[in-house]
């Protein structure tokens, strides 16, 4: 668990959100901290709901009602948050079941009220049918968001600590070659220029903040991946594994 150390070597241990089942059994108390964990929880899962919705029922406004219909049901008496468990698998995947089973639910009540106002057009087939074969691309789509908003909350963490480290030059430098979206990037030794640096020196900071970033990553994917109280410890090969399954749909 050598990243582990790392990061609380950077001071950084106590910012790290719980893991998601943690962060999901706080949600499941009606108390005011159960009500800031199920905005946590909201916040971080909201962009994927919705755009795995949106490619099932192609209206936008649609998909966002249904995203605010599927977060409305997580808190209440036998509702998501109470029916998911570790043991049934990955939270992810939990989600997306029951995303499905929503998105079924929302067709078939469709079809119900198109039967009743216009029986006669039944036989023609004019009702729109949900089709599993569509499940595919939203889950793509889920996943997608989920890669965007957990590389987004790494960033802005890697951003937090450099600045308490005085590392303003280093995130610069990071972010102009790395995340700036000119092409190409600037050089090295153009960036280097920027700040009275040679361009080894320009690399070797940009590069600190580099390794800030994947130990950030590192300790998030594990708490992603961790269940509290389980008896399987979680390997680095486990965490290399979701750093795999994050980083897929970006070699598309």
């Amino acid at each position: 668990m050598q990243d582990s150390k790392e990061v609380v070597r950077l001071g950084v241990r106590e910012r790290f959100p719980e893991t998601s089942w943690t962060l999901l059994a706080r949600a499941r108390k009606q108390t005011d901290e159960g009500a800031r964990a199920r905005e946590d929880f909201a916040h971080k899962y909201y962009r994927p709901v919705q755009e795995f919705l949106l490619v099932l029922v192609q209206d936008s406004e649609q998909a966002q009602e249904l995203a605010q219909d599927f977060f409305s049901r997580l808190s209440v008496p036998g509702g998501l948050l109470e029916r998911a468990h570790p043991e049934k698998g990955a939270l992810r995947d939990y989600l997306q079941q029951t995303l499905r089973n929503l998105v079924i639910d929302y067709h078939r009540s469709n079809r119900k009220r198109a039967h009743e106002t216009h029986p006669d057009q039944a036989s023609a087939g004019a009702w729109e049918v949900m089709e599993p074969a569509g499940f595919p691309a939203a889950e793509a789509a889920f996943h997608h968001a989920w890669v965007k908003v957990t590389l987004a909350e790494a960033l802005s963490r890697v951003r937090t600590l450099c600045l308490k480290r005085k590392q303003d030059v280093h995130l610069d430098l990071f972010e102009a070659r790395y995340i700036s979206e000119a092409h190409p990037p600037p050089s090295w030794e153009e960036l280097g220029a920027r700040y009275g640096l040679d361009q080894k020196a320009a690399r070797d900071r940009a590069d600190t903040v580099a390794r800030h970033f994947r130990l950030v990553l590192r300790r998030m994917l594990r708490n992603e991946i961790t269940v509290p109280g389980g008896s399987r410890r979680v390997t680095e090969a486990a965490v290399d594994e979701e750093i795999r399954a994050l980083l897929s749909p970006l070699r598309d």
